[in-house]
């Protein structure tokens, strides 16, 4: 029997779509289609300003682990805003030391499908794995319906997750911690996405020729 791949991006974006409230209907399913299709795109502005976010946290993270001093990553960072730099900073002291882009991945059956769960961690430091967002759009518990905790959790079986969020002028951590009902709501989630493709014959499709566990 066919193996199915099942990552946090396939899962966020399902739900995304279905939940979708500001977006057109069009657009909406664009996205979507384009997740299930697997297909490059482009970043946009808001996505590219989170990879750039990152990619200097983890610049910044490997100047910490040679003990560089503050005059010279700031003169580095000579062209970014001192809110941003502090975010920098506060973000590259918690994850120092950590790995950096770890995979994890595990098996789990539902029925008599099997599926494995994939994902790439941005951080793994002693018992937490750590995931930087960067949004412009921030409020309180803006994860918490996110499957990448969930995934991350049960792969790795580690206690704890945080995610790292900033706006570019302030940071916050929402914490999600390992627990006996993990499986169950990632089986749930999974299962809505699968009845939903039951009416949907080109997601369907989609799913089934290029989500294929190698």
């Amino acid at each position: 029997m066919t193996k199915y791949l099942i990552t946090p991006t396939l899962i966020n974006s399902f739900e995304y779509y279905i939940n979708d409230k500001f977006k057109s209907p069009a657009d909406s399913r664009a996205d979507f289609l384009k997740t299930l299709s697997k297909e490059k795109f482009e970043p946009t502005e808001a996505m590219q300003k989170g990879i750039d976010f990152e990619n200097k946290i983890f610049e910044l993270d490997k100047m910490l682990k040679a003990d560089w001093n503050d005059i010279a990553i700031n003169f580095v960072f000579s062209q970014e805003t001192e809110e941003y730099k502090d975010c920098l900073k506060n973000i590259a002291t918690i994850v120092k030391d950590g790995l950096w882009q770890q995979t994890c991945k595990k098996d789990l059956q539902i029925g008599n499908q099997e599926f494995l769960l994939y994902g790439r961690m941005d951080v793994v430091k002693r018992d937490t794995v750590y995931d930087i967002k960067y949004t412009s759009n921030y409020e309180l518990g803006k994860f918490l319906g996110s499957a990448q905790h969930l995934i991350y959790l049960y792969c790795t079986g580690l206690p704890k997750f945080k995610y790292l969020i900033s706006n570019g002028k302030d940071f916050w951590i929402e914490d999600y911690f390992n627990n006996v009902d993990i499986e169950n709501t990632i089986k749930n989630k999974i299962n809505n996405f699968l009845s939903y493709l039951e009416n949907d014959n080109e997601a369907k499709n989609l799913f089934e020729t290029k989500w294929q566990a190698k």
